[in-house]
This record gives structure tokens, C-alpha cells and sequence, in this order.
């Protein structure tokens, strides 16, 4: 423990220092910590002493960035961090304690160094690090977590240091709540798992502050139906062996999957308040759900064949696709695009053009399953992203 409190105590000083300085600092530490004969640089399940290694090395470089370009708040805050890794335990703790700590940290940053700082924003920038750090400690890997927590924490508070919206307390404090409930009633309903829940928590924050109501409600359209057809004939395909495990809980990576191309979309929407990236993000959802919809009852049918030679394949290959499927996502595109317009959020052609997009992006990833993902150059979730990046992109590209 001695190593990460040395660790958070230098970022703690070096708010009074020169950046140079506490470059320096860190660089002496670093250099002392490495004299034990026995430290190495290990990636992949390191020892605990090698792993504070990693975060004296990673912590002096991003000192070193600090110097030149990335925000010293966003860096230190991010090294003083680590020590609240030594007192993980559960979910609900993990977020309370982060987010405690940051907020601990970056009034005094703003404070000692006399900046002006937004109360509800810092408070939103430390609940998305609670968040994202409560996230890393609830994923189960063989990566340096240590490392993995000031490479995750830097990169999420750079993000919203640039796009933080303006929003009240009580905005964020209804944001928040919204998100985290239902996403706990997910994770006691077996819909996600604790990795799943800090994942869409942190989506779904940022979707209603950068956003409204409204958008949440269509993603919720995703996660709600989504779910529902992985139930779909489930006997059936446990039987085959290609039934979604945990009974289709979800995790980390099918949330951040279907759900980083829409909250990219939604963004620029709120920063840019462009129509066009409302209906993007309509259609990297309706892409997303449609998707899950044609390859939950694919899973289930008799005849499925490739996208890319139509040779008849076994159920649940990627890149399979099945004339149920092919229905089922046609109709759920329009189910998530007329949801859209009915509330608000897009005009009716929109609505066609992101439904076509959304069926447009379906194929994208069965062919991108079928290719790369087969391959193994692409995971299960990498295709998702990029099929709904691409539904999105489409859909913008066609409405300009």
C-alpha cells in the first residue's frame, strides 16, 4: 500500500509545483521504486510489486504530458486515484469511493491553484471517473488493473474535460439516479451483469445530460427488447450451444459495443444541437437492436446461410443470417425510428432514412462476422461497434 499512497502524495503536492517539478519528482520516485532487483515490466498478470512498477513508469510519462499538452488536473487527478484501489470492494463502494476521492482532489486542484471551477461539472467529471474506475475494478482480466485504472481514468476525464455539458446539481443528480436504478434493476433482473451495470450507468448519465429523456428512452428501447429476444426459444439454442451465457445477462462489452457509437452520436448532437446527429444516433440504435433481434431468432431457426456466398451454415455462425432474422430486423429499424419520431427527436423522413441505415448497418455486420471477426481480427463486440458507427454514419451521410 505504501507504493500508491507515495504515488497519490506526489500528485498531491505537485498541484503547488511546476509541471516541470513534478515531472522530476515522479521521475526520482520511479527511478528509486526500480532498484529493487526483482521488478520487471509485465503487461499480462504481473506481481503486486510489478504492478506498482507499471504505475510509477506510466505515471511519470503522463507527468512528462503534462508538461506540453494534456491538462494537469486531468493527470494528476487520475494518479492520485490509485490509492482508492487498495480499499476496492464492491460495486456500490467502488463508485462511492472513487467518486469521493475526485471529489476530494479536484475542488483543492482548482482551488490551490486559483481557477474557476464549475460545482455541478466537477461534480459530473468525478462521477464519470467513479464510474469508469468502478467499471475497470469489476471486469475480470489478466491485464495490470493497476495500469489499466490511470490509463481508463486520464482518458475518460480528458473526454469530458473537452465535452462537459453545463447542467445543474439537480440535472446531474437526476441523471445519475435515472441511469443507476434502472441499471441496478438490470442487474437484479439478470438483464446485465456488475460489469454491465457501471457500463450503462455511465452511458446512460451522459446520454440524458448531453441529450434529454427522450434519447434514454430510445436506447432503453434497445436494452428492453434486446433482452426480450435473447430469451427468445432460449431452450432451443442452450441446447445448440450458442445460447448467450449468464441467460443473456449483459456485460461490459455488449453495452460499451452497441452503445459508444450511439453516445458519440448523441454528443455532437448536444454540442452541435445538428439534426443530423440525432438521426445518426437513431440509427446506430435501431443498427444495434435490430441486429440483436435477427441473431437471437437466427439462433433459433433450421435454415441460416452466409452473407458473403449464401452456403447454408449452422445456426449461429457469424455472419449467418436467416428470412426471420432478415424480418425481425427490418421490423425492429422501424420500430426504433418510428419510436423516435413519435417523441420528438426526428422528423418522419429521417425516420425512413435511419431505419434504411439501421438495416444497411445489420449486413454490415454480418459481413464484418463473417470476414473479420472469423478471422479473429475483429471480437463480437468490435463488430458491433463499428456496424453501428456505420448505420450512424450512413444515416448522416444520406440526410446531408
Amino acid at each position: 500500500m505504501l507504493p500508491a499512497i507515495t504515488l497519490s502524495v506526489i500528485a498531491l503536492i505537485s498541484i503547488k509545483l511546476e509541471p516541470w517539478l513534478a515531472f522530476a519528482i515522479f521521475a526520482i520516485a520511479t527511478l528509486i521504486y526500480s532498484n529493487k532487483s526483482s521488478l520487471k515490466l509485465s503487461i499480462r498478470n504481473p506481481s503486486n510489486e510489478d504492478s506498482y512498477f507499471n504505475a510509477y513508469l506510466l505515471a511519470t510519462f503522463l507527468s512528462l504530458l503534462a508538461c506540453f499538452a494534456i491538462p494537469r488536473d486531468v493527470v494528476y487527478t487520475s494518479i492520485f486515484l490509485i490509492f482508492v484501489h487498495e480499499f476496492r470492494r464492491g460495486a456500490i463502494w467502488n463508485i462511492a469511493a472513487y467518486t469521493s476521492a475526485s471529489l476530494f482532489y479536484l475542488p483543492a486542484f482548482y482551488l490551490l491553484t486559483d481557477l474557476h471551477f464549475d460545482i455541478a461539472q466537477t461534480f459530473f467529471i468525478a462521477l464519470a471517473g467513479g464510474l469508469t474506475a468502478s467499471l475497470v475494478e469489476s471486469v475480470e482480466t489478466d491485464a495490470d488493473r493497476r495500469l489499466t485504472l490511470i490509463i481508463a481514468l486520464s482518458t475518460v476525464f480528458t473526454i469530458f474535460r473537452i465535452y462537459v455539458p453545463s447542467a445543474s446539481i439537480f440535472d446531474l443528480s437526476l441523471a445519475f439516479f435515472a441511469s443507476f436504478l434502472l441499471s441496478l434493476l438490470a442487474l437484479y433482473t439478470g438483464v446485465a451483469d456488475e460489469s454491465g451495470l457501471m457500463s450503462a450507468t455511465l452511458v446512460g448519465t451522459t446520454l440524458i445530460l448531453f441529450t434529454d429523456f427522450r434519447f434514454f428512452a430510445v436506447l432503453l428501447l434497445f436494452y428492453a427488447l434486446g433482452s426480450a429476444f435473447t430469451k427468445y426459444r432460449y431452450e432451443i439454442k442452450q441446447s445448440r450451444g450458442i445460447a448467450e451465457q449468464a441467460g443473456g445477462a449483459r456485460g461490459y462489452a455488449n453495452v460499451l459495443g452497441n452503445s459508444l457509437a450511439p453516445l458519440f452520436f448523441a454528443i455532437h448532437y448536444g454540442v452541435t444541437h445538428n439534426q443530423f446527429f440525432a438521426a445518426a444516433f437513431v440509427a446506430s440504435v435501431a443498427a444495434a437492436l435490430a441486429d440483436t433481434t435477427a441473431s437471437e431468432v437466427g439462433k433459433a431457426e433450421n435454415n441460416v446461410y452466409l452473407i458473403t456466398n449464401f452456403h447454408r451454415v449452422e445456426p449461429g455462425v457469424s455472419g449467418g443470417i436467416s428470412f426471420k432474422g432478415e424480418i425481425s430486423a427490418l421490423a425492429t429499424s422501424f420500430l426504433t425510428t418510428m419510436l423516435s419520431f413519435l417523441i420528438g427527436i426526428i422528423g418522419i423522413y429521417a425516420a425512413v432514412i435511419a431505419a434504411i441505415s439501421a438495416f444497411i448497418g445489420v449486413h454490415i455486420d454480418s459481413i464484418l462476422g463473417a470476414t473479420l471477426e472469423e478471422k479473429g481480427y475483429l471480437t463480437n463486440s468490435g463488430v458491433n461497434f463499428l456496424a453501428t458507427l456505420l448505420a450512424g454514419v450512413i444515416c448522416f451521410l444520406l440526410l446531408s
